[in-house]
């Protein structure tokens, strides 16, 4: 009798182990150690009343609004495809799948009523901070709690990096000051330049029109209603980026929130290898910035747009290749475009893709080109004689084989062309794939056309083989990127210096009402087997920009991070020792696995 009550207080003990908080995962609302309903009420004291608890907005659309949504249904179904929207909404994201379509409005992309409404792979408390003392507050205690930490300015992130199940989020929106000084003292130098102080939270849209409002411009994310910290922390390009570099490139300080709870204020003169990562190593990694410093630039006297379309005339086999030899000429002017000034983008589609962007009620064979420049500071003429240079050069001995139609170049101020709109951001739904490289000259021009032709249409497949697939090409790079001083470089991916084009795949086929592991694995594995190795093929030596790249990608490393991976994981032990930030590719992540149907981030067990 004793061995048999041995043997059950031993099983006991066995079990109240393993479900005490495992130093292998991070705590869950299934650990005994997960905070108790006080321990979260003395957080909630310490923060001054500003912890909410997860409520997602679409509960009101369920049985008895299980969560108390204080929004209509009506209201959310409506809404649910703006970023603005989901900006707004505490624990929401752009992107459901990446928190497991935890809980959906009806009529939803993702949404299927068996899954009914939960917070699933949303966090379970939010921290709605409009203090640093607030953020660290929370930041030190979570991090001592063993709780996952998880930070958004907008939730517009394309990978899911602004949210995580069992997590506490610090939601940053608050942090929506901007000051213009014109003459702030760079730190460490003896110089002063133009700058706005900008708290994290806001988005691109309210710092346009501060900078505006003082006759001034910075580099930042074309969509309105994209959030500072996301964007700049990932390197961030925009409208001006082939004229100055990097949004990343014009930070001269940021204030950084550490997960052991510190305030550092990094610049060149003080926590250089913290500012050196924030400028470009990923965002949600480090700690958590709460403000920038941007430097400002004048604003152009014009903008100058142009834009020229092709595509196959007949069915001849003759006519589709023509197509692609065209679209391989016009690839392989980008860099002398983009020398002389020129921006914009080159978007390829192929199939039912290329019936839908150019309005024809059958198909194309081929593939249909559409060709969007931009200029600054030039004339409608200069915009002209490149738009027919362009035409001339891909039409010769090609006129019988391709159809043209052509867009009249327009001047208009920077203004009227740039003027922020957040309410047209309407891209929001389940789930955001892709993947991308970046393109020098090495990969457009040193290349046989032939070779070049053969990754076009390697790269221009879908999963779906009727749909058609499709490559943007954004002219970001360039002269901009190239000439800016090492100094300001920080951490992003050098391959950046040195390209021109960043360039956009779209193909995989993911079933939004699937298993949002399952179709983010499967999309995964199509990347991987089908676009991954030809990128590696035609650019082995560049990479990736990882706010619009695949996460999921096996060489991540190198793609996202480059040569500087080694040194930002030092720089994230250094800051994040309780390893409390996590995102999908983020530096030290491979050390971690995140299940998305189970919530449980934990340690990957050695060999």
């Amino acid at each position: 009798m004793q061995r048999l009550w041995r043997g059950l207080y031993l099983a006991w003990l066995a079990f109240a182990t393993t479900s005490l908080a495992s130093p292998e995962c991070k705590v869950s609302p299934y650990d005994s150690a997960w905070p108790s309903v006080e321990e979260w009420a003395s957080l909630n004291q310490s923060v001054h009343g500003c912890l909410l608890k997860t409520s997602p907005v679409a509960s009101s659309c369920y049985a008895g609004d299980p969560f108390n949504s204080p929004h209509n249904c009506s209201s959310v179904k409506q809404h649910w495809s703006s970023a603005a929207y989901h900006a707004s909404w505490p624990e929401s994201i752009d992107y459901s799948m990446f928190a497991n379509n935890s809980c959906l409005p009806p009529g939803a992309d993702g949404y299927s009523a068996e899954r009914g409404c939960r917070v699933g792979g949303l966090p379970q408390y939010i921290v709605n901070a409009t203090t640093e003392n607030q953020i660290a507050n929370a930041m030190a205690w979570a991090s001592r709690k063993g709780i996952r930490i998880v930070v958004k300015g907008t939730g517009h992130d394309l990978s899911g990096r602004s949210t995580g199940a069992y997590s506490l989020l610090i939601w940053t929106h608050n942090l929506n000051h901007i000051e213009h000084r014109p003459t702030w003292h760079i730190p460490g130098t003896q110089n002063s330049t133009d700058v706005l102080i900008c708290g994290s939270g806001n988005n691109w849209g309210r710092v346009y029109t501060v900078a505006h409002n003082h006759k001034r411009t910075v580099v930042g994310g074309e969509d309105a209603t994209v959030g500072l910290g996301g964007l700049i922390q990932n390197g961030g390009h925009g409208l001006l980026s082939s004229h100055y570099g990097l949004a990343s490139d014009h930070v001269l300080q940021v204030t950084v929130v550490t997960t052991d709870g510190r305030r550092l204020v990094a610049n060149y003169a003080q926590n250089k290898d913290l500012f050196w990562a924030v400028r470009g190593g990923g965002g949600g990694q480090y700690g958590i910035v709460t403000e920038f410093v941007l430097r400002t630039h004048p604003v152009p006297s014009s903008v100058v747009t142009g834009g020229l379309t092709f595509y196959s005339c007949n069915s001849l086999d003759a006519s589709e290749q023509a197509s692609f030899a065209a679209l391989a000429d016009v690839a392989a002017l980008v860099p002398e475009l983009m020398d002389t000034g020129l921006t914009g983008t080159i978007t390829a589609v192929t199939k039912e893709k290329a019936t839908g962007f150019l309005g024809l009620d059958k198909p194309v064979p081929g593939v249909a080109v559409m060709l969007n420049l931009i200029s600054f500071n030039q004339t409608t003429t200069s915009m002209n004689t490149t738009l027919h240079r362009i035409r001339s050069q891909i039409a010769n001995g090609r006129e019988k084989y391709l159809n043209f139609t052509w867009q009249e170049p327009l001047a208009q101020t920077y203004w009227s062309f740039t003027k922020p709109e957040l309410m047209a951001s309407n891209s929001a739904g389940a789930v955001s794939m892709m993947s991308s490289r970046l393109m020098g000259r090495r990969e457009l021009v040193d290349i046989a056309q032939a070779d070049l032709i053969t990754y076009l249409r390697q790269v221009l497949i879908s999963q779906n083989p009727a749909s058609g697939g499709m490559l943007l090409f954004g002219l970001q790079g360039g002269p901009g990127s190239a000439r800016v001083p090492i100094e300001q470089r920080g951490s992003v991916l050098p391959a950046w210096r040195s390209a021109y084009a960043h360039v956009m795949a779209y193909g995989a086929s993911i079933n939004a009402t699937g298993d949002p592991r399952d179709e983010l694995e499967k999309a995964a594995a199509w990347y991987e087997a089908n676009i991954e190795n030809v990128w590696r093929k035609w650019a082995p030596d560049t990479g990736s920009y990882m706010n619009e790249g695949n996460a999921f990608s096996r060489d991540w490393k190198k793609d996202f991070y480059g040569d500087n991976y080694d040194a930002l994981l030092a720089v994230k032990r250094k800051y994040d020792p309780s390893e409390s930030l996590f995102v999908w590719s983020g530096v030290g992540s491979d050390l971690w696995r995140y299940d998305l149907r189970s919530g449980l981030l934990c340690r990957v067990k050695g060999p």
